[in-house]
């Protein structure tokens, strides 16, 4: 029906091309609902690294070192200048 159902469809064409324009309108729909549910979803699974990486530039914000000073810490420490640190270092 439409709208209220003061018209439908009564030949069996209409009644076909009514019930492939309601899965397709249903298709339609689901496609976009998955890609959000979906970015929903890969955002959730990654909210602890977020959160610890918002934490840890609050932290440095406090502390009030710039950018610069945060580049200048990393090449110090890195001593075999591979531009990684790992636990030795």
């Amino acid at each position: 029906t439409v709208g209220y159902g003061d018209i439908f469809a009564v030949t069996t064409a209409g009644k076909c091309v009514t019930s492939a324009l309601i899965v397709v309108g249903a298709l339609y729909m689901a496609i976009p609902i998955g890609i959000v549910g979906n970015a929903f979803s890969k955002v959730w699974e990654d909210r602890e690294r977020l959160l610890i990486l918002q934490h840890m530039r609050d932290s440095v914000d406090w502390a009030g070192y710039k950018k610069d000073d945060l580049l200048r810490m990393f090449e110090v420490l890195d001593v075999n200048g591979d531009n990684q640190l790992t636990f030795e270092e």
